[in-house]
This record gives C-alpha cells, sequence and structure tokens, in this order.
C-alpha cells in the first residue's frame, strides 16, 4: 500500500496476547488514518459509558498514513481514548519520532485494551512483540523509565534506534492530571490518558523497526516535499519558530492582552522577564526536530537549581502562560523547573498549571488558608508551586489532593467558578475575551479547551491568511469550524499543523496524492475532516455532554478584562455559537440533524450507545 501499512497491531493486556489484524481498506478511505481512524475504531469498539479507569476502556496509537514517509511535518502520532478528567473523549498528539518507528515495526495501529495483573512494558521490534515485567519501572519518572529501558537493551546502537512513550508516577497513581512523554521528555496532551494508561499497569511502550514504506509516485512526491520545505523555510514566522519555538508567541499575546494573569482576572505584569530576548538569556538553547520536519521547534536546555537538576524541553509558550504568568510566576528558571518537572512526572502541564491557578486564587479569596494546605500556594510563589509539583505526582503529603484537578478542587471548596475550564479541562493560556475565536472553539471542541485542535489565532493574531481583529466576532464561527476541520484531517495524515503558519492548507494537497495515489482536492480532505469533528461530537453527546457544556466560564462572559490592551473585552460567545451550530447542519441543541449525518456519510448509530 501506499503510505499505509494496513495492518493494526492489538494487544489484550489481561490475556497476555496479541493479534495482527488487517485494516478495513474502507475505513482507511472515509477516516484516512491517524486521529480519525483512532476515532473510528474507538468509537465503534468502546462505549461512551465506559468507566475510564476500566479495562473495558481501550488505548488507540494510529500513526498517519504521511508519518515516516519522508512527507514535510510527517510524524504526528495520535492516541484516543476516554479521559479520566473530562469523561469525554480524549486525544494525545504524539511529535518526535514514536510514530514514524510505530510504522516501521509493520503497523498503522496499536490497540491496548485490558489490564494486567502486574506492571508491564510492551515492546515493540518489528513484527517481535512481547510484555516485558515492570516492576523495577514502576515508580521512576519518565525520564529515569527510558534510560533504564534503552541500558538493559545491551546495545547502544539498539538503544539509539528504540523509541519510548510512558507514564511517570502520576498516571501510575491515577491522577487525572496525568499524560503521556514520549521520547523522554515530550508531552503529548491529552490530560488523563496517563491514568487510563496507568489503570492497565501499562508503564510504557517501546517500538523499533526496519520496514519501508512506499508511496505511489517517488518522484513527484520529492519535488513536491522540496517546494514545500523551501516554501516554509522563508515564511518570516517559521524562522521564529526555529529560534524560540513557541515562545515567540508570549510577547505577540501580551501585546494583544491575550496572555492570562493569575487565574485570567488581571492583563500581564511587563514582560522584562519572560519575553524572547530573555529565554534566550535564561537557557543555553538546543534545537531538536521531528522526524522529517526543517523547523526544529522543539528546544531543550537543561536547568542547575538548589531545588531542581535536570534536562528537557526550554519553556513554551504554553509553559509560560499555564505554569508561569497564569500563576503569577515570571521567572524563566522557575517556569523551566515546572515544565520539566511535569515532564518527568507525566502531568499535563496546562490542566495542571490551571488547577495550581485554581487553589491560588482560592487562597487570595480566604476561602482556604495555607496554614490548612500545608503549602503557601499564592501567586508568585514559584518555590511552593515546585514543591507541589513534585507532591501532587506521588500522592503524597500535603499537595496529593491537587492531583484531583482544577473543577473537583473548586468544588471541594464549594466554589465552582473559581475553575477556568471547559467540560472539566483548563482553559489553554489564551484569555477568549482577547481573542473572540478561539473562544468559541474553546466551549465547542471535542477534546477540552486546547488551541492545539484549531488554530484560529494563526489568523487572529498572526494574519497569516487573513487579517482579522481578534476582539471582534465576524466571521469567527466559519473561522472556527474551518480550522477544527482542517486540524482534524491534518492530524489523521499525520501531518503537524504548526507549518500553517507559512503554508495553506491547499499547498498539502499534492503532497498527499502523490503519496497515497490519490486525487484528492482540498474540499475532499476537509469534507472529512467535518467527518471526524462529527463522529467525535456523537460520542460526547453519549457519553452525556450537551447543548449547556457549549459554554464558558461566567468570568468571560460578564467581567470585562480590567486593564491592558483588551481592557472592557467580554467574550461574545452566545453570539457566536448560533450561527457556529447553523454551519454545523447542528440543531439547537448542538446535537448533528440526520441529514448532516446522513450527507458526511455517518449512520445515526455510528458510535455505540
Amino acid at each position: 500500500m501506499n503510505g499505509w501499512i494496513g495492518r493494526c497491531l492489538r494487544i489484550n493486556l489481561t490475556e497476555g496476547r496479541h493479534n495482527i489484524e488487517e485494516i478495513d481498506p474502507g475505513l482507511l478511505e472515509k477516516f484516512i488514518g491517524g486521529r480519525g481512524l483512532g476515532a473510528r475504531i474507538f468509537t465503534d469498539e468502546v462505549s461512551p459509558q465506559v468507566d475510564p479507569l476500566s479495562p473495558e476502556n481501550k488505548l488507540v496509537f494510529s500513526s498517519g498514513p504521511l508519518v515516516g514517509t519522508g512527507a514535510i511535518t510527517g510524524a504526528s502520532c495520535n492516541v484516543i481514548t476516554k479521559s479520566a478528567l473530562t469523561g469525554g473523549l480524549a486525544c494525545a498528539k504524539m511529535r518526535g519520532h514514536f510514530g514514524a518507528e510505530l510504522k516501521f515495526a509493520g503497523f498503522d495501529l496499536l490497540i491496548v485494551e485490558g489490564k494486567a495483573e502486574m506492571p508491564v512494558i510492551i515492546s515493540i521490534m518489528d513484527d517481535k512483540v512481547k510484555l516485558t515485567p515492570a516492576l523495577e519501572y514502576w515508580g521512576r519518572t519518565t525520564v529515569e523509565t527510558e534510560e533504564l529501558f534503552k541500558n538493559n537493551l545491551g546495545d547502544p546502537w539498539s538503544a539509539r534506534e528504540t523509541y519510548l512513550v510512558s507514564i511517570g508516577p502520576a498516571g501510575e497513581k491515577l491522577l487525572p492530571l496525568a499524560n503521556l512523554i514520549n521520547d523522554r521528555f515530550l508531552p503529548v496532551g491529552g490530560a488523563g490518558i496517563g491514568a487510563v494508561m496507568g489503570s492497565k499497569n501499562l508503564k510504557a511502550i517501546a517500538v523499533k523497526g526496519r520496514h519501508s514504506l512506499q508511496v505511489a509516485d517517488g518522484n513527484r512526491f520529492m519535488q513536491v516535499v522540496t517546494t514545500l520545505i523551501n516554501k516554509l523555510n522563508s515564511a518570516p514566522l517559521t524562522q521564529s519558530m526555529s529560534q524560540t519555538g513557541t515562545a515567540f508567541l508570549v510577547g505577540l499575546c501580551y501585546q494583544k492582552g491575550i496572555l492570562p494573569q493569575n487565574n485570567f482576572r488581571r492583563a500581564p505584569l511587563p514582560l522584562r522577564n519572560i519575553a524572547t530576548d530573555a529565554l534566550n538569556s535564561a537557557f543555553a538553547l538546543r534545537s531538536r526536530g521531528c522526524f522529517a520536519c526543517p523547523i526544529a521547534c522543539i528546544k531543550k536546555a537543561d536547568v542547575k537549581h538548589s531545588a531542581y537538576e535536570g534536562k528537557g524541553m526550554a519553556p513554551t509558550y504554553l509553559a509560560i502562560g499555564s505554569l508561569g504568568v497564569n500563576c503569577g510566576i515570571t521567572d524563566l528558571t522557575t517556569i523551566g523547573m515546572a515544565s520539566m518537572m511535569c515532564g518527568e512526572m507525566g502531568l499535563d502541564p496546562v490542566a495542571t498549571g490551571g488547577t495550581l491557578a485554581t487553589i491560588m486564587e482560592l487562597v487570595e479569596k480566604k476561602v482556604v488558608t495555607p496554614e490548612e494546605l500545608k503549602i503557601d500556594l499564592r501567586f508568585g510563589n514559584g518555590e511552593a508551586m515546585v514543591e507541589a509539583l513534585r507532591l501532587m505526582a506521588t500522592k503524597k503529603g500535603y499537595a496529593r489532593r491537587l492531583g484531583q484537578g482544577g473543577l473537583a478542587l473548586a468544588k471541594e471548596f464549594g466554589r465552582p467558578e473559581v475553575f477556568m475550564g471547559v467540560k472539566g479541562h483548563s482553559l489553554s493560556p489564551f484569555d477568549p475575551r482577547a481573542i473572540q475565536g478561539m473562544g468559541l472553539h474553546f466551549a465547542t471542541c471535542n477534546y477540552g479547551p486546547h488551541h492545539l485542535f484549531a488554530y484560529t489565532f494563526i489568523d487572529e493574531l498572526l494574519n497569516v491568511h487573513q487579517s482579522l481583529d481578534p476582539w471582534e466576532i465576524g466571521g469567527k464561527p466559519l473561522l472556527v469550524k474551518e480550522y477544527q476541520d482542517t486540524t482534524a484531517v491534518m492530524d489523521s495524515l499525520g501531518l503537524c499543523n504548526w507549518p500553517l503558519m507559512g503554508l495553506k492548507f491547499n499547498n498539502y494537497v499534492p503532497m498527499v496524492n502523490s503519496c497515497l495515489g490519490t486525487n484528492y482536492k482540498a474540499d475532499d480532505l476537509l469534507f472529512i475532516g467535518e467527518k471526524i469533528w462529527n463522529l467525535e461530537r456523537m460520542f460526547n453527546l453519549k457519553a452525556g455532554f450537551d447543548r449547556t457544556h457549549d459554554t464558558l466560564p461566567e468570568r468571560f462572559i460578564k467581567e470585562p478584562v480590567p486593564d491592558g490592551p483588551a481592557e472592557g473585552q467580554v467574550s461574545r460567545i452566545g453570539e457566536m455559537l448560533p450561527e457556529y451550530y447553523h454551519l454545523r447542519g447542528w440543531n439547537e441543541q448542538g446535537e448533528p440533524r440526520p441529514e448532516t449525518l446522513q450527507a458526511l456519510n455517518l449512520e445515526v448509530g455510528e458510535c455505540q450507545e
């Protein structure tokens, strides 16, 4: 097959066996691969009512057909499951090399089901699949797990070619904030997925392979890829990404009042210490790229501090926003420590930062005292935050209650309105009052309020393809729908979405067709993206979500931004939502109409009841 392998590896941990299955070509045609195929199989096999931490829940790892082929930025592997944090679908986006290596091992898909009696590691070395006892790994950080596994291979060259995804202590302890870490320190998003993996006694998955992949028209494929690389490398924003990673967004979001501070209550403090230039001053940055990516936006750094010493990712925009400014912390070294500690412990930085900001506001409002918490979690106290991260992941000491998540904490203290999140998941650090389209996306996203499922800031903030005022709502419902559908299909192809800052979606179409031997037009692919979005929506509706969950916390609707560039702005989600539903072909309750499902070739009962 061209691009695809056409095979799925299914591992049942309860029975300790595995099967290799052929993938129905009809599913590949309808859902392509990656996120789309993973969501289709998961929703077909798992009930929306399943307990996320039960053996009946499954983990689907799905690489897109362009992954590993040399297609530009073709490295994305998506992980689909039911989240232990939100109770809805969860999707993690693995970057790096794990997705390509899964293809080289001979599989597009890996489905993990059941629960092992004791901790195990799944090892996939080409067609050799085995479960390795993992008692000596249990309790270790993600970094320690990867180093120990590779040392135990006894062959430095084999270790170099082996890639892992693992959980840290947070996943082992079934914390709802737990996520997965791959390729040593890359967080994959999808809060709650780490707890699902921990509930199966699955510590890690290691892959290495030597299978080759085929493309339909090699000469044409190489021509297109070369053209796209040149185009991407000449784009100004791509160069910014190459220099400092996503941290270049900090200054831009600050200038528009988008970067939140102190749990989304104030515009940021002056950025003397956390602007892009400061990042270069604080860390000796080293670049690392994902498979087939010319941008290399991953920035590595070392931290040596009395409270922490280690190596990992330099702070990204997410880390600076969620673990830094929104917690009142502007010291880059402290933010770097917090970010690296999240990686080692297997904590999702967005959900964890939102939880800490929630408790800090509760302390500030004197709902709870530092003495009651036995930790001084006030805004700006970086030392206490680092201590809390260390303790919450292991459920040790007084900080263990923090691991349940921001919404559960706010409810525990009788102040649910203090939690700044949607569908139980904390917001990514974009104030929805200052960037209206992103606010609409946060309210309607199938996977919670995460910007990586609709890059509206490319046009609302960066003005790459069109110039839109972030504070206005005109055209935003259509913008949100288009970016949601675009992201869904790019995730399914296995492509990173960040290059949309330098390329148009249409630019990818010749690469897709020359790789797969298809004759897609851009609209054909976006149609598949819309189908995937509706499929995911149907699962969440059957899991208990409805129209009332498509909203934002009242703070964003009723309390204007108090100061800064966006002073006076509120979210106008109520004005945008009806048009968004109309564009989606949904009724007033946010449910896909039968004729919409029919037009998308989705059956009403496409996912389990």
